[in-house]
Formats: C-alpha cells, structure tokens, sequence
C-alpha cells in the first residue's frame, strides 16, 4: 500500500517561501518590493477571514471591521496620545481580539445568511463612522480623519524596502504556520464539524456559542496583526481600512484560493493583489475581474482552487487504496 502523501503541501509551502525569499535578489525596484510586502501582509489578512468564515463556516462581510480597528488603533495612540508604536501595536491587537469576541457573541445565536448580514451591517456602519469622524491634532490647529485618513507616527520611520519586504514575509510565513496548526488543532476540528452541521454538533456536546466566539476572536486577532503591520508599513489609517471591498476582498480569495484550506486563500491574494494594484487597474476595474474570476473558480474549480485539488488528490487515493486491497 501506498504511503499518504503528508508532506506534499508543506513540501510546496517550503518551495514557494524560498522563491520570496531570493526574489529581490532578481533587481526588484523599491515599488515592487512595495507592492509584495502589502501583497504579504494582504494574505495573512485573507487567511485570517478562511479560520472564521472557512473552518468555521461563519461568513463573514464585515471582516475588515478587525483589520480597521488595528490600523486606527496604531494611528490614534501615536498620533494623538504619543504612545511608542509597539505599545500601540499591543494595544491594537487587543482592541481587535475585543471587537471579534463583541461580533462572535451578536453573531453566535445566528446561522446561515443572519451572520453574514449582521457583520456586513456592523462593518460597514464603522466604515462610514470614521469615514465622517474628525480628530483635531493636540499639536496644532488642524484635523485629521475622514479620507485622508491619520498619520501613523513611528520612531524609526527610514526603513529600507528590502527590511520591510523581509520583515513581511517572515510575519506571513509565522501567520500561515499558526493557522494552519490552529485549523488542524482540536479546536480547529470542533469548528469544522459546526460548519458541517451544527445540529449534530450540538448533539455531540459541542457549545456552539463558545466556538464561535472563539473562531471570530482568533480571526480578529490574525486581522488585527496584519492591520498593524500594514499601519506600520503605510504609515497612515483610513476610512478604507473599514470598507466594505477589503472585507469582499477576503471573501472573494477564499472563495477563489478555497474555503477552509487555509493555504488557498493566501495563495489566490499573493497572485491578484500584486497583478491587479501592479497594473493600475481602477478599483471598478478591480472589483469587475474579481467577479470574473471567481465566476471562472465557481465554474471549474467549485470547492476553490486548492480545495478541489485536495477532494481530488483524495478521490484518487482512495481509489488507489481500493485497487489494491484484496
């Protein structure tokens, strides 16, 4: 009998790290590694939604209430009360754990489409709260907020493009070790079996609120890290850290890259994100091909990408398993 092959996804995992690992020895100039550093941080941010709206089966539209919160926690506790940034990178992490365990304890008695309106209801009232919100400067006679957003003021802020892409890349390859671990713990299994079926969850004794609370949590706090490291990266917080395209956005690579697989999600943003903000395409341009793409993955790859090679590799296994038992 043939052995399983375990290690292939991590082998290719292993694989794709070290071509990010060597590609700005290729000559890259400062706006592409720009534009993969954002394009790291952006794939963790869509992993983050696949624990949640994925494993959990909890979808979720409001996703970047999580990323949003983290960036204008950064910006307001620099900014305006003159924290150092890794104390308000603590902070923001906790506000953004906080905000997913408030959305996971109004969501957890929902189901179905009831969650999904509930967190694109919340989301997109914090997208037009702040898009409308002035902060005044204590420094100054003038006022940050609404689309031009808040300075996020770092202490070091002369760091090289090569730091930044280095420093994003080993955050991702942390975030991505981290769920997965997470979406194969016990944990991770319990949330699977109340995305099949809450019904018969429940009757195995499983408490269904707790878990749900505790997959927008985790999401929330993998959002929040990724909203602090593009805040540092950027330098500033916006109104469009809340909007209702980046929360799509997530939803759409998942869908694409493959619901619950965790990898496929953070696959599909390292490949559109780069090849759709690289080209300069308008965002009605952006959101046009993304409903493409994800009509072209519906129609030929249902469960997602890497989620139907997987059902695949499996359906061949077990086949190979039948031929060769007696």
């Amino acid at each position: 009998m043939k052995k399983p092959h375990i290690g292939k996804i991590p082998g290719v995992l292993v694989a794709g790290a070290g071509i990010l690992l060597l590609l700005p020895l290729a000559g890259l100039d400062a706006f592409l590694l720009y534009l993969l550093t954002i394009g790291f941080l952006l794939a963790v941010y869509a992993g983050s939604w696949d624990i949640v709206g994925g494993v959990a089966g909890q979808i979720s539209l409001g996703h970047a209430l999580f990323f949003g919160t983290a960036t204008y926690a950064c910006a307001l506790l620099t900014s305006l009360l003159g924290w150092p940034f890794p104390l308000a990178a603590g902070a923001a992490l906790l506000l953004s754990t906080a905000a997913g365990a408030a959305m996971g304890a109004l969501s957890a008695p929902l189901k179905g489409p009831f969650v999904a309106l509930l967190t694109l209801a919340l989301g997109e009232a914090a997208h037009e709260f702040f898009l409308g919100q002035t902060f005044f400067s204590p420094r100054g006679g003038y006022s940050w907020g609404g689309e031009g957003g808040i300075p996020v003021l770092l202490r070091d802020s002369q760091v090289s493009p090569w730091t930044a892409y280095y420093a994003a890349l080993a955050f991702l390859v942390l975030c991505t070790w981290i769920m997965m671990r997470v979406a194969r713990s016990e944990t991770g299994l319990i949330w699977k079996a109340i995305s099949g079926s809450e019904l018969s969850a429940r009757a195995s004794g499983v408490d269904i609120r707790k878990y749900k609370r505790r997959a927008f949590m985790v999401s929330a706090a993998l959002a929040g890290a990724a909203g602090v490291g593009f805040a540092a990266c950027v330098g500033r917080a916006t109104a469009d850290d809340f909007s209702l395209e980046l929360s799509f956005q997530a939803a759409t690579f998942a869908a694409i890259g493959g619901r619950g697989t965790i990898v496929g999600p953070i696959l599909a943003a390292l490949l559109f994100h780069p090849l759709l903000q690289g080209t300069g395409i308008p965002p009605a341009g952006r959101v046009l091909l993304y409903a493409l793409a994800l009509l072209l993955t519906l129609r030929f790859f249902p469960a997602g990408v890497a989620g139907t090679l997987r059902d695949r590799a499996r359906a061949r296994r077990m086949t190979g398993m039948k031929e060769e038992s007696p």
